[in-house]
């Protein structure tokens, strides 16, 4: 895991150092700034699908196969974006690309697979997909001529990806009833006083502290007012829109 995340890190930090620059870097800069770790032909050429997926230009970088003939279109099931379709479409051409003889020729189209069988409406294709990629490069430290495990070590980065966003939409919808359930307390004894009410008097209507309201309302993205008063937060609507 600590292995892991030190890699993640130098993803970033390599991304990072090209955005500096416009997007643009060379083959041998990438290859330095990795040098450090070892990593084989495949790993390498992973890390630069890695920043083309990213939109930076790697000069000095061809990927293996040379020309690539146009994609033919087909028909695909009517579950993805147009972002999605466009990203599939370059991609899966890129994979016709590579050689024969390239472990990845078998490998990068078996993720691509496993990617659309798990992929969600409420997560990118792409995100999946190169956060499988990471994981094979990860497992080729210690697994390069297990196929198997190799494919395993993608789908568990990709279902860990999966998890980490479902954790986030649960956090995010706990955010939201939260908000929610003060706005409606606050329009409440609102109605009921005619006017505009103060903390003291929601912290006894509703039975939470002033530190909870406090939290709650800087979850909404507001402070507790000067005044001590507090009014109905139609910031809501904007967090309720945002994760519906």
């Amino acid at each position: 895991m600590a292995e892991r995340l030190e890699f993640r890190e130098k993803l970033a930090g390599i991304l990072t150092l090209c955005e500096s620059q416009n997007n643009i870097t060379d083959k041998a800069t990438v290859e330095a700034y990795f040098a450090e770790d070892n990593l084989s032909a495949e790993q390498m050429e992973l890390v630069f699908d890695y920043l083309l997926s990213k939109k930076v230009i790697v000069k000095g970088y061809v990927k293996a196969g040379g020309s690539i003939k146009n994609a033919e279109n087909t028909e695909e099931p009517i579950r993805y974006t147009q972002e999605e379709q466009d990203y599939l479409n370059l991609y899966e051409q890129d994979l016709k690309g590579l050689r024969d003889g390239d472990p990845l020729k078998e490998l990068l189209p078996a993720i691509l697979t496993m990617a659309k069988e798990m992929h969600r409406a409420d997560i990118y294709i792409g995100d999946l997909v190169q956060e499988g990629n990471m994981g094979l490069m990860l497992a080729m430290e210690d697994h390069a001529d297990d196929t198997e495990a190799l494919l395993s070590m993608a789908k568990e980065s990709m279902q860990a990806l999966l998890e980490s966003q479902e954790e986030t939409k649960k956090q995010d919808n706990r955010m939201v009833e939260k908000v929610n359930d003060l706005d409606e307390q606050i329009k409440k004894l609102s109605d009921e006083l005619g006017r505009k009410v103060s903390v003291d008097e929601l912290e006894e209507f509703a039975g939470i502290t002033e530190d909870e309201i406090s939290n709650i309302l800087k979850l909404a993205g507001e402070e507790l007012p000067p005044g001590r008063e507090v009014e109905i937060y139609c910031r809501k609507k904007i967090i309720l829109h945002k994760y519906m």
